[in-house]
């Protein structure tokens, strides 16, 4: 009896295409993209790295065709290729005739090659050019409006490769998923979905098998030897009850424990004919919306508990996201796990991620808010766009539906907040605009296929009041911000959920400098600016100096450290704002962790993989315990959101604008888990000018510690920088030491001034009372670098002091 097999077309392709050169073709990888054979060929520059948009504006406007041979190496009797994901306007010929046209690179299409006149098979895909295809169909169904000059909402295809305020234009095609050929003889499995749940406290794991042929009978392993078994038959829906299985919890809860699920088709002989293995962790999910006064709670709960969402929202890590293998998903999954994180919301304007991506997430306890891929915009509603979004929909929720992470599914990205809020009602002129798609086809799909996880129809969200935008519930995005108010605004605002907020800044020198060709950074320079791609962004960063600084930088190091301080500074304030709410907000989701080439945005992880202030920022935001002075009146929150109490010794110090310590308080104290305390600053001081002067309060607990300003206001003078610095090296490390003379306010080292390759470094912004030492690490790629970083040790010392006031 002959076994399922799966062989992976992956060779001898070839790419051919018009170029601005004339006809030209290239060998071409698979999975890949037009850009990325063209990259591979050194046609264009890569975009992630040094390329520019202008030099491949072209190929949006080109068609393209991708052609192989093969040969059917095995006699049995059904024969199909299936295509996991062709991006996006395709026609499908098999020795020469067309068998299957595609227009949504976000779900597989099958062909049958059963009965072929021979085994010998010439595949050939054409793709017509994106763009044309786009506005063909902008111009054919009418205006649906969205915020930029590009119909990325005519097509199923990924949004943000059309541009965004924060990426490039890319608008490639290309066979971006692998293309699988399958054959079988009596039976194929083709799709499983495994649902968990914990119903009355025990744990319940539901499958759904479809097939085809005549082999029936199904068997289902759980467990790594096998441990709990049953049998069923293919094309069935089968729930077991498993009382003695351990729960997955998130991160901070408890283990995140993960069973394997082995499911598999026999033939009559009791043959394994085919076979599909699945991850599963047992959970519950739920959301808290209890009312409180005239407002509503908007919490994740996973096995009865409420999670503080600690969390990052996640767009697509390179403009080819063919190109984001297991271990690139590794790293940066690691890096949030490093940072704190519990929470990512895959943004709907990208893509549905590789399981890659949600295996990681269920190994660490991370949960999952994941969008429909709809993202500002209005959406057709015509009879084969519904088609479409249900295929690709179905197939999404069947194949996520074993991650023990997912735990969230929305309708999309402030599509409902546009038709309210952005002017679209003229425009549509009475057109549906994708309201079916959230309020009832994408919960239907849920329900028939999943029915366990949590459903909104789009974020921001209100579930209390018809406006979105209402901050008594939901989900909350805020903008002003970083569009118009400076970053204490944050604290004027009491979300529910605060599901995107941010504040922008530029990517490290060395990956900026690299991309424009340059030695500096200059904010005038155009090629600098063509990386900003916020509206009015270079000006809002100018804005948002002027709020903080009485000196003005323009230009080099300064400008570049003066950004990203304020970055780091609205980061923190943000998280921490939102966290010390802890009793009505139930989580911070920022915009965003990061970024898929070299950008002024608002992540904290450029595209090289460089750590920014902020990102140093957002790690101390999200620290399980951690300290907040709040508001313009300076209270200090203490936050333990811990199973154990804290109990320290708390040291808060003021000093004057010129860094002399003129109060200081020391009391114990203790935090219960899962708590937070409140002081006054007129309850640890005895002076009352404290509020009124121009100065800093420093305040730490163990070996947390926070500082802040006592006024809103730009700084205009502070005391110099006084202290001794010296750098020692053992291979790529790089050892620093420095002894404060005098206050030393938000004390950073920045390698990457001088350093070409990724560094790390153990810990920015310090604040530094008078006497006291810190040792802190460098970590750089090669011992040369290390080198060169300790030789420039004060170069790339910078501080507040540094900042305002330059050594004579």
């Amino acid at each position: 009896m002959s076994r399922t097999s799966r062989v992976t077309l992956d060779s001898d392709f070839t790419l051919n295409l018009v170029t601005p050169t004339g006809f030209a073709s290239f060998p071409a990888t698979i999975p890949g993209s037009i850009h990325t054979d063209l990259i591979a060929a050194g046609v264009i520059s890569d975009i992630r790295t040094n390329g520019n948009e202008i030099e491949q504006e072209w190929i949006r406007n080109a068609d393209s065709s991708y052609r192989t041979n093969f040969e059917i190496a095995n006699a049995m009797r059904h024969q199909e290729l299936n295509f996991l994901g062709l991006d996006t306007v395709a026609t499908v010929s098999i020795n020469g005739h067309v068998r299957l046209v595609t227009q949504n690179m976000h779900r597989s299409y099958q062909l049958d090659l059963d009965a072929p006149d021979t085994k010998e098979i010439n595949l050939r895909i054409d793709f017509k050019a994106p763009l044309p295809e786009a506005l063909k169909r902008e111009v054919d169904l009418g205006a649906f409006p969205n915020p930029y000059d590009m119909p990325y909402n005519y097509l199923r295809k990924m949004a943000c490769s059309f541009g965004w305020d924060w990426g490039p234009t890319t608008i490639t095609s290309g066979i971006w998923q692998p293309i699988v050929l399958t054959s079988w003889e009596v039976g194929i499995i083709d799709s499983v979905t495994v649902i968990t749940d914990v119903i009355a406290s025990i744990p319940r794991l539901k499958v759904t098998t479809l097939g085809r042929g005549s082999a029936q009978r199904i068997s289902i392993a759980l467990g790594n030897d096998g441990e709990v078994s049953f049998s069923t038959t293919l094309n069935s829906t089968d729930i077991y009850d498993l009382p003695g299985v351990n729960l997955w919890y998130p991160r901070g809860f408890g283990e995140p424990t993960l069973y394997p699920v082995i499911i598999s088709l026999h033939a009559e002989n009791g043959e394994i004919i085919d076979q599909v293995t699945r991850r599963v962790g047992f959970r519950s999910i739920s959301l808290d919306q209890s009312s409180f006064g005239a407002r509503e709670m908007f919490a994740v709960q996973v096995n009865g508990e409420r999670i503080w969402a600690k969390g990052v929202n996640w767009i697509p890590d390179d403009p080819f996201p063919h190109r984001v293998t297991r271990q690139k998903y590794a790293e940066k999954i690691d890096d949030l796990f490093s940072l704190g994180v519990n929470a990512i919301r895959v943004w709907g304007g990208g893509i549905y991620e590789s399981d890659f991506f949600y295996d990681l997430c269920d190994e660490k306890g991370i949960i999952v808010w994941q969008d429909f891929l709809f993202a500002c915009a209005a959406y057709p509603e015509n009879q084969s766009f519904i088609e479409e979004i249900t295929h690709e929909a179905s197939e999404a929720v069947t194949r996520l539906s074993h991650h023990a992470s997912l735990v969230l599914w929305c309708g999309g990205n402030e599509c409902i907040e546009g038709f309210q809020h952005w002017d679209w009602k003229n425009r549509l002129n009475g057109k549906s605009w994708g309201s079916y798609y959230y309020f009832d086809l994408l919960p239907k799909i849920l329900n028939e296929i999943d029915g366990s996880r949590a459903y909104i129809p789009g974020s921001p969200f209100s579930t209390v009041c018809e406006d979105v935008k209402d901050f008594a519930s939901g989900t909350n995005h805020i903008w002003d911000v970083w569009n118009e108010r400076g970053y204490q605004r944050y604290e004027e605002y009491s979300p529910s959920f605060a599901a995107e907020f941010g504040y922008n800044g530029p990517a490290s020198w060395s990956t900026l400098t690299k991309a424009i060709n340059s030695t500096t950074l200059d904010s005038a320079d155009i090629k600098l600016a063509a990386h900003q791609k916020a509206f009015n962004g270079m000006e809002k960063i100018a804005a948002g100096l002027r709020r903080e600084f009485q000196p003005q930088f323009t230009c080099g190091a300064s400008w570049y450290f003066a950004v990203q301080l304020v970055q780091a500074r609205a980061v923190e304030i943000g998280l921490k704002h939102f966290r010390s709410q802890f009793d009505t907000c139930s989580g911070s989701i920022l915009w965003q962790y990061n970024d898929m080439w070299p950008a002024l945005s608002w992540s904290v992880l450029d595209s090289s993989g460089a750590r920014k202030l902020s990102w140093y920022a957002m790690r101390e935001a999200y620290r399980p315990q951690f300290l907040h002075f709040s508001g313009t009146e300076r209270s200090l929150v203490i936050v333990n959101d811990s199973s154990e109490t804290w109990h320290d010794q708390l040291d808060v110090v003021f000093l004057d604008e010129m860094g002399r310590i003129t109060e200081r308080t020391i009391v114990d104290i203790e935090v219960a888990p899962r708590d937070k305390m409140e002081f006054e600053l007129n309850a640890l001081f005895s002076t009352p000018h404290v509020l009124t002067s121009n100065g800093y309060l420093v305040a730490s607990l163990g070996d947390i510690r926070v500082a802040r300003r006592t006024l809103d206001q730009s700084i205009q003078r502070i005391n110099a920088f006084q202290g001794d610095i010296c750098a020692s090296t053992s291979g790529t490390t790089v050892r620093v030491h420095l002894m404060a003379h005098a206050y030393i306010h938000e004390f950073s080292l920045l390698p990457e001034l001088v350093a070409q390759k990724l560094t790390r470094t153990t810990s920015q912004r310090l604040s530094i009372l008078p006497g006291e030492t810190v040792n802190l690490e460098i970590f750089a790629t090669d011992e040369i670098e290390a080198r060169l970083i300790q030789a420039s040790i004060n170069q790339i010392s910078w501080s507040l002091n540094r900042l305002v006031t330059p050594a004579k």
